[in-house]
């Protein structure tokens, strides 16, 4: 039972971190991003308490563990997947180029602190969708970039790397959510079987020779 639990969970979370990367890369839409962040961080609340027996119930130390672990992993790995798929389209058909920083500032970012970004242009002085972040950059200088000649995904400075990295990350912190969900899959299974044996009723034998 716990085996078949666990499978059944892990399917389903990583197919929905997978699924959420994937629909991040295809729309790079900044709302889109927004919503699917804190939507599968609550989705994953959500299937712990619906696909691990106990979880729902009273807290235990092992169910403060994967509620605490899961999600935050499951985040990790959409991100990380999202990051990869990024690298790697960018590192296909992007494209290097020489670029010059034409203004850095601080952007309001609303409820979040203000993050410190860069504009830049193109060695024909025609400035260059998007923005980068500006720590350590100034005004007037050049640095590598490569842009995505498709249109699609933003700017990058520095050559795009293959992804593989990102990759590699998202796997290993896979391994490590999937073993905190085994954990509470099958503490969750022992806990619940434990009850069950507890609740039944105990048959008593008759002595015998006493008439019924």
């Amino acid at each position: 039972m716990a085996v078949l639990l666990l499978m059944r969970s892990t399917v389903v979370f990583l197919g929905l971190e997978i699924g959420a990367a994937v629909l991040l890369y295809v729309t790079q839409n900044v709302w889109v991003t927004l919503l699917v962040y804190p939507l599968v961080y609550l989705l994953s609340f959500f299937l712990l308490a619906l696909l691990v027996p106990g979880v729902e119930e009273e807290p235990k130390a092992w169910a403060i563990v994967a509620l605490i672990t899961v999600p935050i992993g499951a985040l990790a790995v959409m991100h990380l997947t999202y990051s990869g798929l990024d690298q790697r389209a960018l590192h296909a058909h992007g494209r290097q180029e020489r670029a010059t920083v034409t203004d850095v500032y601080w952007s309001n970012g609303g409820a979040d602190p203000p993050t410190h970004v860069a504009r830049l242009a193109d060695p024909w002085g025609r400035s260059i969708p998007g923005i980068v972040s500006g720590d350590g950059l100034k005004a007037g200088q050049t640095l590598t970039v490569t842009v995505d000649t498709e249109g699609r995904i933003p700017v990058m400075v520095g050559t795009a790397s293959t992804g593989s990295g990102k990759f590699r990350t998202a796997g290993i912190t896979a391994v490590a959510e999937i073993l905190f969900l085994a954990l509470a899959v099958y503490q969750g299974t022992a806990d619940r079987s434990a009850q069950e044996t507890t609740d039944k009723p105990k048959r008593t034998r008759k002595p015998k020779g006493v008439p019924a």
